[in-house]
């Protein structure tokens, strides 16, 4: 199919690579900033099964940065129009929509079905049953957070086996959900930026290429234009049973 031809030339790729991309079942939870990216990306790569799960409907207030919603389309089911604007992108990939939203009843059932999981959310509750599913299942997790002009990305569960309450503790991520985006602003751009590089981490992993994000974490500021990579080291703790020590 001449469709992959650019990127099938990439040794990493090739023939082999994109059969496995469209042997692939990728989940994103959250239709919004982060999640129009990451779909639009994985759509038009080829994966070969795309769940999208979300239960919101879209509002002006997001059209600045889910850059798929129009006006005309204020009111309507965010997974409704982003299934359809997908599979126009891309026919020939399966996209599953899930017109809800995460929950302990519907987890383990949704996120079963699926190779990798891409955590779009900005919900606190919703991030840590997500990270609690996809231990419990052993499904690999790309992770993401945006705010203002900074954003980080990490993946947990996969080879490294850290999980999201190893790196922040729960009084520092109750801290950040009270000033989550619809408090303290987001520049629409990082969460491309942001969108961009979790597709990208999906897509090495799918074609087990090596993920330096797999035991690290991702800092940018896209104000200043920098750039970090923090290591993530697990250490035994007397009162808790592990914490993560970031080292550059």
């Amino acid at each position: 199919m001449t469709r992959y031809n650019q990127q099938q030339i990439v040794s990493e790729i090739g023939d082999i690579g994109q059969i496995k991309l469209k042997n692939a079942k990728v989940l994103i939870i959250g239709a919004g900033g982060l999640g129009t990216p990451v779909a639009v990306y994985l759509t038009s790569i080829g994966i070969g099964t795309l769940g999208i799960i979300d239960g919101d409907i879209i509002q002006e207030t997001n059209l600045n940065r889910q850059f798929l919603y129009y006006e005309n389309e204020i009111g309507k089911s965010k997974i409704t129009v982003l299934e359809k604007k997908l599979k126009l992108q891309n026919p020939h990939i399966d996209v599953t929509k899930f017109e809800c939203f995460l929950s302990l009843e519907n987890s383990t059932k949704i996120i079963t079905n699926f190779d990798v999981i891409c955590d779009c959310t900005d919900n606190l509750e919703t991030r840590l049953l997500i990270d609690q599913t996809c231990s419990l299942l052993n499904k690999p997790l790309v992770y993401a957070g945006v705010k203002d002009w900074e954003g980080y990305v990490t993946i947990l569960n996969h080879r490294s086996k850290i999980r999201l309450h190893n790196i922040f503790p729960f009084e520092s991520l109750a801290k950040d959900a009270l000033t989550n985006c619809s408090i303290s602003g987001i520049v629409n751009t990082t969460c491309g930026i942001a969108g961009s590089i979790q597709a990208t981490e999906v897509i090495k992993i799918i074609l087990e290429q090596e993920n330096q994000l797999d035991g690290e974490i991702l800092c940018f500021n896209s104000k200043e234009m920098v750039f970090k990579k923090l290591k993530l080291l697990k250490i035994k703790s007397v009162v808790n049973k592990s914490k993560i020590k970031l080292t550059i």
